[in-house]
This record gives structure tokens, sequence and C-alpha cells, in this order.
């Protein structure tokens, strides 16, 4: 186990400081507002906020694990306002503006999107209006994690989730932890992950939190030739959020698309146009 954990460290152990930070203005939006909230264990969280004078809705934004950074969701907030919806971008634990000094695989970053869903409960301009948490690769699997334990989110919006660690290891087996036997790599796997984050990897999995999902909506997204999240994944997933809600959305794109569409900063029209009609459906 001694060097899984080293493999693991390695990856893991760093703040994600984003080489390029897009600007609101390149995307006919306003300055956002800037929200610093605190966590439950006590960590700052940044985050950018574009909300209408009067919002009908709420998306919360969640990038990957290291790139790109969360502000490249502007050309989907530029969208949302058209709509009169609100979108939040919090540079989760680990990442940008906010305190961390490791990523953590989705084991505690719902405690950062607790801290919005706080602060979205404390503001009068968001009284009564449905809160949609989306997110692409990590960020997909943290919001997973998050519909499960919050029951102030009302939707999820999942891009090219991992289903679990297990599974997108013994995917990159060869690749990450070669000198772990195949038939030990779960096992190990799972020791490591108790050992550094303190969870038991399989019921802290986003395929088990969809056992959470209590018939809420979901809009599950994923490319069949995804180089970085297995197509795998998707379909353990969608099996698993149909024996948990009735209100499944799904949409597969042919091709190595991670982020569903060309370019996630100018997201085209068809891709757009499902997730519109999924927000506006709430």
């Amino acid at each position: 186990m001694a060097s899984a954990r080293q493999v693991i460290d390695y990856l893991l152990d760093k703040h994600a400081n984003h080489n390029r930070i897009y600007d609101a203005r390149d995307f006919g939006l306003p300055a956002p507002d800037t929200l610093r909230l605190k966590t439950r264990d006590g960590l700052n969280i940044f985050a950018y906020e574009v909300c209408p004078q009067k919002p009908k809705g709420v998306v919360i934004c969640l990038s990957g694990i290291e790139n790109p950074s969360v502000t490249a969701y502007y050309g989907h907030a530029a969208e949302f306002l058209k709509a009169d919806v609100a979108t939040i971008m919090p540079d989760l634990r680990g990442h940008g503006k906010s305190d961390g000094n490791r990523l953590c695989l989705g084991y505690e970053e719902t405690l950062d999107v607790k801290a919005v869903t706080d602060y979205v409960k404390e503001c009068d301009k968001y009284h009564g209006v449905p809160v949609i948490v989306m997110g692409v690769s990590m960020g997909g699997s943290v919001a997973i994690r998050s519909i499960s334990e919050n029951k102030d989110i009302d939707a999820l919006i999942s891009l090219s989730a991992f289903s679990s660690l297990e599974d997108f290891m013994r995917v990159y087996h060869e690749a990450l932890l070669p000198m772990i036997p195949a038939s030990e790599l779960d096992g190990v796997v799972a020791a490591v992950v108790k050992d550094k984050f303190g969870v038991d990897s399989r019921t802290s999995s986003p395929i088990y939190a969809v056992r959470g999902l209590n018939n809420r909506p979901v809009l599950l997204m994923h490319s069949r030739q995804d180089s970085q999240v297995p197509f795998a994944c998707y379909g353990r997933l969608l099996s698993e959020m149909q024996k948990y809600t009735n209100d499944i959305d799904t949409l597969v794109v042919e091709g190595d698309e991670h982020f569903i569409t060309p370019d996630f900063t100018a997201p085209d029209k068809e891709y757009m146009r499902r997730i519109m009609r999924f927000v506006r459906k709430l």
C-alpha cells in the first residue's frame, strides 16, 4: 500500500492554480459579485456570482480536478442570465482562491457546495427558487454526492462524472499503479482512501450516493469515447440512477468530448438547448 499512497499523494497533495482566469466582460456579463464562504470544517471558499435582478433559479457550477478554472462557466452563465437564472461558481477547496492544500477527489468538496447552498438559503433574492448543481468531470462526481447529502438542492446536471474511484482506477491501472496486482487494486485503493480521507470509498462514491436522489431530476451527459473518464462510468451511473429517480434526461455525444461541447467556454447550441430545457422545467 505504501507505493500506492506515494502515487496518490504525489497526484493530490497540491493547490491547483489555473493558468487562465476568464473575464466576465468577454462574455457580455457584468463584473460578478465575489463571495467568501466558510465551510463547516473551517475552510474559506471563494465563489463568483452572476445574478439577475429577480432570479428564477440558481445553478451552482463545479469544475474538474485541476482544469479549467471555474470561470470557464461564464459562457453558460451568459445563457442562464438570459433566462433570469443566477450562476454561482465556487473554487472548490484546493483550487484557485479557495483554501486547501490538496485535491480531494469528491470526498470532501460536498462541504464546499453546502457552504454555497447555505448562502443561497440566507438570501432573500433566492427565496423559493430551484437550486441546481452542475459539474464536469470530478465536479460532476462532487455534484452527484452533493445532491445526495444536501436536501437544499433540487436538481442535478452531471457531465463526464466518474462512478467511483475504483471504477476509474481499473481503467488507468497500468498508467498510475502498475505495481499493484489487478486482483488487489480495489482493496488497495479503498485502504489508501480510508487512510488519506478517513472515509469508506465504497459508501462515499458517486454511484453509492445516487441512492439519495429521492426522485429529483437529473441530466446526465457523457461522450462515448471519453479518454479521461471512461464511458462505462456513465452506464453504471445511469443504471443505478434509474432505481432512485424517474426523472432522468440524458445526452450522449460521439467522439472524445470530455466537456461534451467542443468549446466549453462557448457551448454549442444543441448542448445549451438541452441544458436550458432541463433548467426551465424546474
